[in-house]
């Protein structure tokens, strides 16, 4: 009784120091400027209470929305808004992840799953990223955790037993769009695992499903606003999405390889091979191992569809509508790393010199990977998010105010970062949507810069509404001569234009 005490406090220790390895791995860089969608989050989250739900342009539930509207009363901090937002979810999910991978095999797999977890340089970025992609993943592996225990423990079939599940689902469906599939993944694994108790979880989907009525009219409103700006812009798709062939392999490296850049080389290849190539020659063994234990096989066959039929239904979805990208099915990554972690642990009684070895160096190549990538993460600025908060500050000490400078943007307003962080210090014009046709059409639009004396022009995402280079050309034909071109990383150029430069020179000595 003694020994059985220490070893489930021994557990509880290490499963303590694996949530606080993460959480320490997240810590570095929460403080960060906001990027684009996540700026565009904040300024959203930031507006009045009655509001909240007037979130058209942007293709998301309202959850998180209310979450950090309710943040903001305390700070509108960077690092505050993602701890609430994102980073706490992601640790969650991690606990989570962990009782799963225990339920579905052991303690020793429990803790090779949250260390390749907390050290993914992919599910650190995203615990740190103002969007609700951290928040889905929390409400699916927690609903991954409950359905396991629906299906395979008897204890927890009753009607009462499903109010959690219900109550995670519907909180799921307010966090992601993409969280339906998570809803459909939980009915055909019901249907394929336990089919006698169909009706109870199909009665609690449809519940959960019916909660989200009430939203349907806003959503449908979205679905529209993102039509029309995929006609508008032809080339947005390819921002937001991947072609469809090379989604499922992107998808997959990135879980593995995290913010490391994908370069299609023989290091890349080699390693990837090598990856694929240990857990097909792992899972064949293990499957020969465990080929007449069927009870055994069960929590298998259970975490292979979960991988699977993930993957898939979102996969086959976006033939209609682009919707999968790495980070917003990153609720795969917990259960492909359970699947990982669980060839590396094989069974005990499995005496096989050549599987310990081949069981060590995937363990060895996955870790090392996180290892390397998080490093990377952490030092090249390159690899980490726009850092828009410097460059309105590089902006401000360079360039005067008071009518004398204009930002310009090609786009239908300036962008959120932009307004987040210089709070109209700058006057601002912006060309819409719409690509100009012609040089002329182009100098019609932007007169009214005409005025003053420096010009700022954004080539951010100019390519989509630009890409003629009209806009440069334009303000160069009003007498504007391009003065200096400030860099800034995963942001671009901004191209600073003046009617005088002695003037201009003047003015930076006077700042």
């Amino acid at each position: 009784m003694e020994k059985k005490k220490n070893s489930k406090k021994s557990v509880l220790n290490l499963t303590i120091w694996l949530v606080l390895l993460a959480l320490i791995l997240r810590l570095p860089l929460l403080d960060g400027s906001f990027w684009l969608d996540e700026a565009a989050q904040a300024l959203e989250s930031a507006r009045p209470f009655s509001q909240q739900l007037n979130i058209i342009p942007d293709f998301q539930p309202p959850l998180l929305h209310y979450i950090l509207h309710f943040a903001m009363y305390l700070s509108k901090t960077e690092w505050w808004l993602r701890l609430v937002g994102a980073l706490i979810p992601s640790i969650i999910a991690i606990v989570a992840t962990y009782k799963l991978a225990t339920k579905l095999f052991d303690t020793q797999t429990a803790k090779i799953t949250s260390l390749l977890l907390a050290t993914s340089s992919f599910h650190i970025f995203f615990s740190q990223e103002l969007r609700p992609y951290s928040l889905a993943a929390m409400w699916a592996s927690l609903a991954f955790l409950q359905l396991h225990s629906f299906i395979f423990n008897k204890s927890s079939q009753s009607n009462f037993q499903l109010v959690p599940l219900i109550i995670i689902n519907i909180l799921g469906l307010y966090s992601s769009y993409l969280y339906p599939f998570v809803i459909l993944v939980q009915f055909f694994a019901v249907l394929l695992f336990r089919r006698k108790h169909m009706k109870k979880i199909f009665l609690s989907l449809i519940i959960s499903t019916a909660s989200f009525l009430p939203f349907l009219p806003i959503f449908l409103h979205q679905l529209q606003a993102g039509q029309r700006l995929r006609t508008t812009i032809p080339g947005w798709e390819l921002v937001v999405s991947h072609p469809q062939l090379e989604a499922l392999p992107l998808t997959y490296s990135k879980f593995i390889y995290g913010v490391i850049p994908l370069d299609i080389n023989i290091t890349f290849v080699s390693i990837s091979l090598a990856i694929l190539a240990l857990c097909l020659i792992l899972l064949a063994l293990l499957h020969q191992y465990y080929r007449k234990q069927e009870k055994s096989l069960k929590n298998w066959y259970f975490l292979l569809f979960l991988i699977i039929f993930s993957t898939l239904i979102p996969w086959l979805i976006s033939f209609w509508i682009p919707v999968i990208q790495p980070k917003r099915v990153m609720y795969i990554q917990p259960l492909l790393y359970i699947l990982f972690a669980s060839l590396i642990t094989q069974p005990k009684t499995l005496k096989l010199l050549s599987y310990n070895i081949l069981a060590k160096i995937l363990f060895v190549i996955l870790l090392s990977l996180n290892i390397y990538g998080t490093y990377q993460y952490f030092t090249q600025p390159k690899l980490q998010r726009e850092n828009w908060r410097e460059l309105v500050a590089y902006s401000k000490a360079r360039l005067p105010n008071s009518g004398k400078t204009v930002m310009l943007f090609a786009f239908d307003e300036p962008f959120a970062p932009w307004r987040w962080y210089a709070n109209e210090h700058f006057d601002t014009f912006s060309t819409g949507n719409s690509t100009p046709t012609t040089l002329n059409k182009t100098q019609d639009l932007i007169k009214p810069i005409f005025k003053y004396q420096f010009v700022a022009v954004f080539d951010y995402l100019r390519d989509l509404t630009d890409p003629n280079d009209f806009i440069p050309q334009a303000v160069e034909s009003f007498g504007y001569e391009e003065f200096e071109v400030i860099d800034y990383p995963n942001i671009g150029f901004v191209r600073v234009y003046t009617k005088d430069k002695q003037l201009l020179m003047s003015s930076l000595e006077t700042n």
